[in-house]
C-alpha cells in the first residue's frame, strides 16, 4: 500500500490506485496519515477534519467515512487504544514521511553528492500543495510547517551543491527564487555566491544593494551579520570564494562531556504507575518522539519528569540534560541562550559556539548526534521555544513539559502528546503517606480521602498540606480538612509560610498572567458558572461573546492548562482552579450581569428544549421567544440530559442569591420533562428550591406552581398523604391568584389521586369540572389531559364505549394542538378499553402506536404501560410467550423508572401468565408483591386486582377456600367502588369454586 499526500490525497494498492470517495472522506484519510502508526482520538479528528464549527452529527459521519475507508483499506485503519484510530502502514511508502525520513538522512550524511541526492529524492515526491482542498486551521498549519521544511531543504541543497562547485547550474533557479522571496537573506547569499563565481562580481554587489534596500523599506533592518561579511569579501574579491574551497583538514572535534543534571528525585512520588512504564517506554525506544506532557498548574508535569529522568539514567549513558526553559515567567528563555548553554555543557569552547539560533541548532544536532542522551525541556512556553532545541536523530530522547499542549509540535515533529490529569484517589492517599507515614494517614482514612478531595488531588496542592501537616504533628487529618472547607480560605491555607513558590495560588497566577485581557476575563467569569462542567455556549452567554469567539477563548485556557476539554466536548476545571476563579469574579464589575446573563440563556435555551414534547398542561404566564435553536427532539433531549444537573444548579444559586424568578420559572419550566424522564432527585431539589424563592418574594402563583410540581412528585412515589396536602395548596394558590386554568389542571390531579384510591365517582366529579374548564379556555394540553383521565375512570367503571370516546377526543385534541408525544397515554387508555370490548385488532394498533411513540418520542416512563397493555392483548389472543415477554419487559421499565402504580398492574399481568404456563408457585410471589405495593400505596382498584389473581391461582392448587376468602376480599372492594368489571371477574372465580349466594347468578348476568 503506497499514499501520498504532497498534492491530492492518493492511494495505491498492487491492483493501482485506489478511488478514495468525497472530497471530506479523503481528508479523514489524510489526518491518520500524517499520524500514521500512532492513535488519533475522535474529537482530534473531527477537530482536524471540519475545525471550529463541526456540523451537529460530526461525529456520526466521521464513523462513516472511516467505516468506508476500512472497506476501501482492508486492514490499514483499526481502533485504537482508548477510543479512536490508528493507520498502520509502512512509513517509507507514505511521501510525507518518505520525505522527512529522506531530509534526515540527507543532513546527516557527510559525503555532499550523497546529501545532494537524498535532498533532490526528497524534493522530488513534491508534486503540489499537500492536502489539496483541506482548509481547516490543523491542515493549515500541518501544511505551513511542511513548506517551511521544504523550503529549508532547497536552502540546504543549494549550500551543497554550491560547495560541490555547480553555482553555474544553479544560477538560474537562484535567480527565479530570490525574485519570489526578496526577504530570504540565506538565498541572497547564496546568489550572490553563484553570481561572483560566475564572474558577476558587479551583479553580486547589485543584489546586495537590492536586498538592503528591501530590507529597509519593508521592515526597517539592515542586513544580517553573516550576509554583511559575504558582500565585504566580494568587495574584497577574497580568493576563498573563487572556487569551491578544498576540504579543510579535520580538526578533532572537542571531547564529549557527560552531563547528569537532573535535580534530585522527588522522594515522595506516588502513582502514575502506567503511566510511567508507557512513557519510559516511548522514551527508551532507538525511534523515540518528543514527548509533550501538558496539564494544569500543579498537575505534578516537573516532578513526573525528574522521577522518569532518574529511571532512565542507565539508557542514556552520554547524559541526562535539564533545563528549565521558564515558559510561565514573564521572560520565557530564548532558545539561542539555552543551545549556547548545551553546547557549552558538552564540550564545545564557548569561542566556538555559532552566533545565529539557526547555526546553533545545526551544531547542537551535529554534537548530539550518534549519542545516547536524554533532554527534559521542562516549563516550555510554546512550540516555538521548543522546535529549535530538538534534535535530528533518534539517540536523542526529548521528554517536554508545558501547561500549553504544544499541538504544534504534533503536527510538526509528530510529538506524542500526554495529558496529565489529577491524581487518582488510591494514588492521592500514597502521597500522603510518603510524607506523613503509612500510619498516620491510615488512622485517618476518611480524613485523608477527604483532604485528598478538597486538594482536587492536585499533587501540588497534597504535597503542601502534607506539609504543613507534618510541621503540625498535634493536628489531625480531619481537623484540618475542617479547616481547608472554607472556601473562601482554602487556597490561602495550601501555602507555606514564608515560601511564595509553595502556594497553589502563585501556581495558578503565573497561568493566569500570561493569559490575553479577553481570555483572562473568561476564565474569570467561569468561577460563576455553578454546574461541574460547560459549554462553549454557556461560555459565551457568561461573557456576553458569541460562542464561535467562546471556543476560541475557551481553547486558549485549555492551551493554558487552566481548564481541560472532556470527552464531550465540554469544559471543567477541578476546584481549587473553580476557587481561585471565583476569587478573580469578585473583583470583576461585570459578575452580576454575566450572571443574569447565564440566566436568562439556561431559561431561554430550556424553554427551547422542553418545546420538543416537553410541554405541561399548564405553566407559568411569562414572556416567550420563538427559538430554533433546536434542529429536533432528539437534540433538544440530549441538551436537557447533558445539562440536567446544570439547571438544577443555576435554579439553587438564583434562589438563594436571584435573580429569584429564574428559580421558579426554571423549576416550572423544567416539571414536565423531570417527571417524564423520571429523575426525581433533580426534580426535588429543583421544586425545593424554586418554592424557597417563591416564599421568600411572596409569589403565590408560583407557590402554587412549585406545589403543583410536588403532588405530582410525591404522587408518584406513593406518598399519599402528602401529595393530598400539596395539591390542595396548588389549588388554594391557584385560585387566589386568578389563574383558572391552573385550577383545572389541579382539578384533573385531584381526579388522577382519587381515581387510584378507586373512588371513581368521586374522581369523575372532579375531572368533569376540569373538562369544562378547559374547553372554555381553550387549553389543547388541558383538555387532551382531562378527557383522557376522563376515559380511564369510565374504563374502571365499565363504561367502555364511553371510554372509547373521550380517549379518542383527547388524541384529536393533542394532535390538533401539535403535540403528538401527549397522544401515548390516551392511546395506551384507548387501548385498554378496546380489549375490554374485544376490539383485539383495534387495541393492539394503539398498544405498538403508542409504544412507537414513547421509543420516539424517549418518553420512558409511558413505556411500561404501552408494554402492559400488549401483554393483556397478547394473552388474551392466545400468543402467550409474546404476551411473556411484553410483560417482562413492562415490569423492567416500571421498576426503572420507580412507579408504584405501574409495577404493581405489570405484576398482576405477569402473574396471570405465570398462572397460565403453570408456574404457580412464581405467579403467588408476583401477587403478593402486587398486594403489597396497593395496599402501601392505597391503590383499592388495583388491590382488588390482585385478590382476583391470588383466588384464580388458589382455585388452580386446589385450595378453594382460600380461593374464596381472596375473591370474597376483591368483591367487597369492588362492590363499595362500584367497580363492575372487577366485580364482574371477582363473582366468575367466586362461581368457580362453588361460592353460592342469593345475588350471585343475577350479579354475574349484569
Amino acid at each position: 500500500m503506497e499514499f501520498r499526500l504532497l498534492g491530492a490525497v492518493q492511494a495505491w494498492t498492487d491492483a493501482g490506485p485506489v478511488e478514495l470517495g468525497p472530497a471530506r472522506q479523503q481528508t479523514v484519510l489524510a489526518a491518520l496519515l500524517v499520524d500514521a502508526n500512532s492513535p488519533v482520538t475522535v474529537e482530534q479528528l473531527v477537530d482536524r477534519v471540519w475545525g471550529e464549527r463541526p456540523p451537529p452529527r460530526a461525529t456520526h459521519t466521521l464513523y462513516s467515512y472511516v467505516s468506508r475507508l476500512r472497506r476501501l483499506l482492508p486492514e490499514t485503519i483499526n481502533r485504537g487504544p482508548g477510543g479512536g484510530y490508528v493507520l498502520t502502514a509502512d512509513a517509507s511508502r507514505i511521501d510525507v514521511h518518505r520525505f522527512r525520513r529522506l531530509l534526515g538522512q540527507a543532513g546527516e550524511a557527510e559525503d555532499e553528492a550523497r546529501a545532494v541526492a537524498l535532498f533532490q529524492e526528497a524534493l522530488a515526491l513534491w508534486r503540489a500543495e499537500p492536502f489539496a482542498g483541506a482548509d481547516t486551521p490543523w491542515f493549515n498549519a500541518v501544511r505551513e510547517t511542511l513548506r517551511k521544511e521544504r523550503w529549508a531543504a532547497e536552502l540546504d541543497c543549494t549550500d551543497r551543491r554550491l560547495r560541490l562547485g555547480q553555482h553555474a547550474e544553479l544560477l538560474s533557479a537562484l535567480a527565479e527564487r530570490s525574485t519570489l522571496h526578496r526577504l530570504d537573506e540565506r538565498l541572497a547569499a547564496q546568489y550572490m555566491l553563484a553570481l561572483y563565481r560566475c564572474g558577476r562580481q558587479a551583479d553580486a554587489l547589485a543584489h546586495y544593494r537590492s536586498v538592503r534596500g528591501v530590507l529597509a523599506g519593508e521592515l526597517g533592518i539592515d542586513p544580517g551579520q553573516d550576509l554583511r561579511r559575504l558582500h565585504q569579501d566580494i568587495l574584497d574579491g577574497g580568493a576563498e570564494l573563487g572556487t569551491p574551497a578544498a576540504r579543510a583538514a579535520v580538526t578533532p572535534p572537542p571531547a564529549w562531556v557527560v552531563q547528569s543534571q537532573l535535580p534530585p528525585a522527588p522522594p515522595d512520588f506516588a502513582g502514575r504507575d502506567d503511566l510511567v512504564d508507557h512513557l519510559a517506554e516511548l522514551l527508551a525506544s532507538p525511534a523515540a518522539v518528543p514527548v509533550v506532557v501538558s496539564g494544569s498548574p500543579g498537575v505534578g508535569k516537573s516532578a513526573l519528569a525528574v522521577h522518569l529522568g532518574h529511571r532512565l539514567r542507565p539508557v542514556f549513558p552520554d547524559g541526562q540534560w535539564y533545563v528549565r526553559l521558564l515558559g510561565t515567567t514573564e521572560r520565557p528563555r530564548d532558545p539561542a541562550e539555552v543551545l549556547s548553554g548545551l553546547l557549552r555543557a558538552c564540550g564545545l569552547d564557548a569561542d566556538a559556539v555559532p552566533e545565529t539560533l539557526d547555526d546553533r541548532a545545526a551544531a547542537f544536532r551535529s554534537r548530539v548526534a550518534d549519542r545516547r542522551v536524554l533532554l527534559i525541556l521542562d516549563d516550555a512556553a510554546g512550540a516555538e521555544q521548543v522546535r529549535p532545541l530538538l534534535p535530528g536523530t533518534a539517540g536523542v530522547s526529548v521528554l517536554v513539559t508545558s501547561r500549553p499542549d504544544l499541538r504544534g509540535l504534533t503536527a510538526s515533529h509528530g510529538a506524542h502528546p500526554v495529558p496529565l490529569a489529577v491524581l487518582e484517589q488510591a494514588e492521592a492517599h500514597d502521597l500522603l503517606a510518603g510524607v506523613l507515614g503509612e500510619q498516620r494517614v491510615a488512622a485517618e482514612p476518611q480524613a485523608a480521602a477527604r483532604l485528598a478531595e478538597l486538594c482536587a488531588r492536585l499533587p501540588l496542592a497534597l504535597r503542601i498540606a502534607a506539609a504543613n501537616l507534618a510541621a503540625r504533628p498535634g493536628t489531625s487529618l480531619a481537623a484540618y480538612a475542617q479547616e481547608l472547607t472554607e472556601g473562601s480560605r482554602r487556597l490561602t491555607r495550601l501555602s507555606i509560610a514564608g515560601d511564595r513558590q509553595a502556594a497553589v495560588r502563585t501556581a495558578f497566577e503565573h497561568s493566569h498572567a500570561a493569559l490575553a485581557k479577553g481570555t483572562a476575563r473568561l476564565f474569570a467569569l467561569l468561577g460563576l458558572h455553578p454546574g461541574p462542567d460547560f459549554t462553549a455556549e454557556a461560555a459565551g452567554a457568561l461573557a456576553g461573546v458569541p460562542e464561535s469567539e467562546a471556543e476560541h477563548l475557551l481553547d486558549e485556557l485549555a492551551t493554558a492548562g487552566l481548564v481541560q476539554r472532556t470527552a464531550t466536548d465540554r469544559f471543567q476545571f477541578h476546584d481549587l482552579l473553580r476557587l481561585y476563579a471565583q476569587e478573580l469574579a469578585e473583583a470583576d464589575p461585570d459578575r452580576e450581569t454575566a450572571w443574569e446573563r447565564l440566566c436568562a440563556w439556561y431559561l431561554a435555551t430550556a424553554d427551547a428544549a422542553t418545546a420538543f414534547g416537553y410541554v405541561g398542561s399548564v405553566q407559568l404566564p411569562r414572556p416567550r421567544r420563538e427559538s430554533a435553536r433546536f434542529a429536533d427532539r432528539h437534540q433538544a433531549l440530549a441538551w436537557l440530559e447533558g445539562e440536567r444537573a446544570h439547571l438544577v444548579a443555576v435554579i439553587t444559586r438564583a434562589a438563594e442569591s436571584g435573580p429569584y424568578p429564574t428559580a421558579w420559572q426554571l423549576a416550572d419550566q423544567l416539571r414536565p420533562y423531570f417527571y417524564r424522564r423520571r429523575h426525581l432527585a433533580e426534580w426535588e431539589a429543583a421544586m425545593t428550591a424554586g418554592l424557597r424563592a417563591a416564599q421568600g418574594q411572596g409569589e403565590v402563583l408560583a407557590q402554587a406552581a412549585m406545589h403543583h410540581g410536588f403532588f405530582l412528585m410525591r404522587q408518584h412515589a406513593g406518598r399519599v398523604q402528602d401529595a393530598l396536602v400539596s395539591v390542595h395548596l396548588a389549588l388554594d394558590g391557584y385560585r387566589s391568584a386568578g389563574f383558572t386554568i391552573g385550577v383545572g389542571t389541579i382539578l384533573t390531579n385531584l381526579a388522577l389521586h382519587y381515581g387510584q384510591r378507586g373512588q371513581m365517582r368521586h374522581a369523575l366529579g372532579w375531572q368533569e369540572q376540569s373538562i369544562a374548564i378547559a374547553r372554555s379556555h381553550g387549553g389543547a394540553i388541558s383538555l387532551g389531559r382531562g378527557l383522557n383521565t376522563a376515559g380511564l375512570i369510565h374504563a374502571y367503571l365499565g363504561e367502555f364505549d364511553r371510554a372509547v370516546e373521550l380517549t379518542t377526543e383527547a388524541i384529536e385534541a393533542c394532535l390538533e394542538g401539535g403535540h403528538e408525544s401527549l397522544t401515548i397515554s390516551p392511546r395506551i387508555n384507548r387501548a385498554l378499553a378496546l380489549h375490554a370490548l374485544g376490539r383485539y385488532e383495534e387495541a393492539l394498533a394503539d398498544g405498538t402506536e403508542a409504544l412507537r411513540l414513547c421509543e420516539d418520542h424517549q418518553q420512558r416512563p409511558s413505556v411500561a404501560g404501552a408494554h402492559e397493555v400488549l401483554a393483556r392483548i397478547h394473552r388474551d389472543c392466545g400468543r402467550t410467550d409474546l404476551a411473556g415477554t411484553h410483560a417482562e419487559l413492562a415490569l423492567q421499565r416500571a421498576r426503572e423508572t420507580a412507579d408504584a402504580a405501574n409495577e404493581a398492574d405489570c405484576l398482576i399481568t405477569l402473574a396471570d401468565l405465570h398462572r397460565l404456563n403453570g408456574r404457580l408457585d412464581t405467579a403467588t410471589s408476583d401477587l403478593r408483591e402486587a398486594l403489597h405495593i396497593t395496599r402501601r400505596c392505597d391503590f383499592r382498584h388495583q388491590q382488588a386486582e390482585a385478590h382476583i389473581g391470588l383466588a384464580h391461582v388458589h382455585r388452580d392448587l386446589g385450595d378453594a377456600p382460600l380461593a374464596t376468602d381472596h375473591a370474597e376480599l376483591a368483591l367487597a372492594i369492588a362492590r363499595e367502588l362500584e367497580l363492575l368489571p372487577t366485580e364482574r371477574r371477582a363473582l366468575a372465580v367466586l362461581g368457580a369454586v362453588g361460592w353460592v349466594a342469593g345475588d350471585v347468578q343475577e350479579r354475574a348476568r349484569r
